[in-house]
């Protein structure tokens, strides 16, 4: 069988080969293609182990955050799910004016308690206790509750508000129910905002 001229793999030079599967002209070409195999392999393999590394730090990472996550005081998850709920409220509340003063402007929203969470903790997760207010109500006229309790009984009902201010039951949120409701909150916050999105 009549074998051809063909160009070297490594060079690029024309040359007649001995055998049907030659592609290298010379053994300076097959040294210097078996280095740059070797030198791929290797550098595929410290690729690996450099991944391999990272995920194990990863591994290491989560572990010890989950860790940490277990050591936080119950005021901590307590803190965690009224920032989740407050977020949520203030979402769905956007386009309301502030319960108390009717102002459609503030430099901050709050979601304020009408009975407040030192007075009635029990009621501090509660949909119907919170709503959009402004900062001067919430923060510098101690939630302005006057004027507060008037349009809450426009939204919910008196039946609601008499319900809320009648509710003596003092509870402890444990830290599971507050990791639960924290992600109920956010569950509920992306789905909202979704909604929204679609609508738009």
């Amino acid at each position: 069988m009549r074998i051809y001229r063909r160009k070297c793999k490594c060079c690029n030079e024309w040359f007649i080969p001995k055998y049907q599967n030659q592609y290298l002209c010379n053994e300076i070409c097959g040294t210097k293609i078996a280095l740059e195999r070797r030198s791929k392999e290797r550098e595929k393999a410290e690729k690996a182990a450099e991944k391999k590394r990272r995920r194990e730090e990863q591994k290491q990472k989560d572990k010890l955050k989950i860790q940490k996550l277990a050591l936080k005081p119950r005021s901590y998850w307590i803190k965690q799910a009224q920032q989740a709920v407050n977020a949520f409220i203030r979402e769905r509340d956007r386009d309301l004016p502030c319960i108390s003063c009717g102002t459609l402007t503030s430099a901050q929203w709050d979601a304020g308690h009408y009975r407040t969470t030192a007075a009635a903790p029990q009621l501090r997760f509660d949909e119907r206790n919170i709503h959009k207010q402004c900062v001067v109500c919430n923060q510098h006229k101690s939630g302005n509750l006057v004027p507060y309790r008037v349009e809450l009984i426009s939204r919910i009902g008196q039946e609601a508000v008499e319900e809320i201010e009648s509710n003596h039951n003092r509870y402890r949120w444990t830290v599971e129910e507050c990791r639960a409701i924290k992600a109920e909150y956010q569950q509920k916050l992306k789905k909202l905002r979704n909604s929204r999105s679609e609508v738009a």
